[in-house]
């Protein structure tokens, strides 16, 4: 029994013995140099050995005069120049092993060591050695092979200027033709950041040099706020943007060093406002139209029913993509930088409409259809608007031409073809151009409009000094100025004025005139009819008027530009460049104000409320008017534009009489667009594509309801474009 026991233990110790010995071949590292320094000196000069696997049995010798061992561990060894050394080979022995580390060079030039050992381009780093000061030429500083700037040199101490894109490597000094390298230096920097705009939440990417592969020794902030490291690497962080971020530098502090970055802005997340088609099939594009998309296709990602679909092509306000087909029926979703946004529902199908021409009209406006999967036979196709039925004009595969309804309202436009339906991507809208008032009370002199919150219209007469009321049933009538021409404040049926040029609605409906003449005022008429005067003697010329949130007045003046007259009384002069005195002026709730640079030129200027200054060319450029949509730097408009106005959704309005349209400038988008645009030359009310206007069209106001007054001059009429 006993020798049994002692055979089993035997076994046992055995196979602990087999286990250890793997377990201290599996710990034991493979013998490597990667680096040594320095690569010169004197005889007692300490080299570093850099690699792995370093025994402390080993010996080190220089050619064959074996060096002092000082220090040894798994993965560096110390050993002191012999006195007896010649230039030539260090060799590393042990386990019966030779390994060649490098040359040594015997001189009076060494690098011993240097501080700090790591950092980015532009720091200061100082390098102790011997042999640096010379006679003859000054010392060299090399980093990774890039020459740097040598600041200060003695015989001991090289200070020097860490190069820019030098990369991580050897420092080393060249004095007299001769070089000593010494160890690595550690150069850090953050070469580019992506994305560069997001938000907090946003996953940014940092790419660069010398970072900690652990993502506790990276501190990343943006504009100084404290950012979560996710992943690490020595040549890339990922990091999310911080709450609160703001724009700023990315930086990042590793090792005691601070490395700046790029800036990073962050941006409102992302609008979708349209997208067309709402179905189709595999191959058909697909269009985005929204706010805040990355210029850079990667940095959008678009998802139909959670399938993601590759962007084609990205600008700030339109992503394009073509359907894969096969995605299903679902929302379409947009992820810009991290900034999610869901946008309408899509269908997977053979039909879909992908826009509608003209997308607003009254009945017996004629539509044109355009998409995919449409029957090429009339009847197959069931057009109908919010309802209604459209009869079919002509049809083919792409293309149907209907007649709007004769109950047309507003809605949705749909497409039926058999079992499949299509929608439109925007509603259909009931809109067009009617006559509020036509009659010899609206003389070639009228001069201005105004619109008070009930949708009544006042016009203005220069020669007649008399306001002309037309109610909104169209009823019209001499409402101010029957007592005759002359200068007297007081009850409105006794009251006079001068040649009026300009008047505008403040929000309580008070009337403010702007009058000419002899005596250059703004009259005030009250609710209650009585008329004061709101300032009086203007210096300059008067023109046309416009109005702030604040009821503070702003004046045409040609030349000297736009007058702001305070409700004090108090006067500033703003906008301080040419102004058309035939274009009523706006002021949008910030207090910048937009005005006609000039008769004959198509040009938009603006004056900037919080820096007081003008942009002449703000829409436009000298000498190119013209009829182009887009964005505003190369947008044009039509010459001698007449009236300008803010809408209810606070976009810009032009009056655009010499390419008989109205125009908006969308702020958001920064883009310029064409509202409605009308026949031409003449006198007919309809839909856009049928309305005809007067060549002077002088003044326009956008009503509570939103929509757009128009004094149609020539025409002696008030025309009213409707939008819905």
């Amino acid at each position: 029994m006993m020798k049994k026991i002692a055979i089993f233990l035997l076994l046992i110790g055995a196979v602990l013995a087999q286990s250890c010995r793997r377990e201290d071949n599996k710990q034991q590292p493979q013998l490597a140099v990667s680096s040594y320094y320095p690569n010169s000196g004197n005889a007692g000069t300490l080299v570093t050995i850099v690699g792995t696997g370093f025994n402390k049995e080993a010996t080190v010798s220089f050619g064959e005069i074996a060096a002092e061992v000082l220090n040894v561990n798994d993965t560096s060894l110390v050993v002191r120049a012999p006195r007896e050394g010649q230039t030539g080979k260090i060799n590393y022995k042990a386990d019966g092993k030779t390994v060649e580390v490098g040359n040594y060079t015997y001189q009076a030039l060494s690098v011993h060591s240097f501080f700090p050992t790591n950092g980015p381009a532009g720091m200061h780093v100082r390098i102790s050695g011997e042999g640096f000061s010379s006679l003859n030429a000054p010392a060299e500083v090399l980093v990774n092979g890039v020459n740097a700037l040598v600041v200060s040199v003695n015989d001991t101490l090289v200070v020097a200027e860490i190069p820019v894109g030098a990369g991580p490597g050897p420092i080393t000094v060249k004095v007299n033709g001769e070089s000593s390298t010494g160890a690595n230096f550690r150069f850090q920097a953050i070469n580019s950041i992506k994305p560069m705009t997001g938000n907090a939440g946003t996953k940014v990417t940092i790419n660069g040099a010398g970072f900690e592969a652990v993502t506790t020794g990276n501190i990343v902030e943006f504009n100084g706020k404290p950012a979560q490291v996710v992943e690490a690497t020595e040549t890339k962080l990922v990091v999310i943007a911080p709450e609160g971020v703001a724009t700023g530098p990315v930086t990042a502090r590793i090792i005691g060093q601070l490395l700046p970055g790029p800036t990073f802005t962050p941006v409102p997340a992302p609008r979708i406002t349209l997208v067309t088609p709402l179905s189709g099939p595999a191959g058909q594009e697909m269009t985005i139209s929204g706010l805040n998309f990355s210029t850079h296709t990667d940095e959008n990602i678009v998802k139909i029913n959670g399938v993601t679909v590759p962007v084609k092509t990205a600008a700030a306000t339109k992503l394009t993509l073509t359907l894969p087909g096969g995605t299903g029926n679902g929302k379409v979703e947009v992820v810009v930088n991290d900034q999610p946004v869901t946008g309408p529902n899509f269908t997977d199908q053979n039909t879909g409409i992908v826009s509608v021409s003209p997308s607003a009209g009254l009945a017996g406006t004629k539509v044109t259809i355009t998409g995919v999967g449409f029957s090429a036979l009339p009847g197959e196709n069931i057009v109908t608007f919010n309802g209604a039925a459209a009869v079919v004009e002509s049809a083919t595969e792409t293309t149907l031409v209907v007649t709007a309804p004769a109950t047309l309202t507003s809605g949705d436009l749909k497409v039926q073809r058999a079992a499949l339906t299509a929608n439109a991507p925007e509603q259909f809208r009931r809109a067009g151009t009617m006559t509020l008032y036509k009659g010899s009370l609206i003389a070639f002199s009228a001069s201005a409009m105004a619109v008070d919150s009930k949708g009544n219209v006042y016009v203005s007469d220069r020669n007649t000094a008399q306001i002309i009321k037309i109610t909104v049933d169209g009823t019209a009538s001499v409402w101010a100025g029957a007592s005759g021409i002359g200068y007297v404040d007081g009850p409105l049926a006794t009251a006079k004025f001068g040649a009026i040029y300009g008047m505008a609605f403040d929000a309580q409906d008070n009337l403010y005139v702007a009058e000419s003449g002899v005596s250059r005022n703004i009259r005030r008429i009250a609710t209650d009819g009585t008329v004061s005067t709101a300032k009086a003697g203007i210096s300059g010329a008067v023109g046309r008027l416009a109005l702030d949130k604040d009821a503070n007045m702003y004046i045409t003046q040609t030349w000297a530009g736009i007058l702001k007259i305070y409700t004090t009384g108090q006067t500033e002069p703003t906008h301080r460049n040419s102004v058309s005195d035939n274009c009523t002026p706006v002021v949008d709730a910030r207090g910048n104000i937009y005005a006609s640079m000039d008769d004959y030129e198509g040009i938009v200027s603006r004056w900037d409320a919080n820096t007081k200054t003008s942009t002449t060319y703000w829409i436009g450029e000298y000498g190119q008017y013209g009829f182009v949509d887009g964005p505003r730097a190369t947008a044009r408009l039509g010459y001698g534009f007449t009236s300008l106005a803010i809408d209810n959704e606070g976009s810009l309005l032009i009056m655009d009489k010499n390419n008989y349209a109205i125009r908006k400038y969308d702020f958001a988008t920064d883009e310029v667009s064409t509202m409605a645009k009308f026949a031409g030359q003449g006198y007919a009310d309809g839909s856009f594509d049928q309305a005809k206007f007067s060549f002077s069209v002088i003044d326009m106001k956008v009503g509570n309801d939103g929509s757009i007054y128009i004094l149609d001059q020539g025409n002696s009429a008030v025309r009213k474009v409707f939008l819905r």
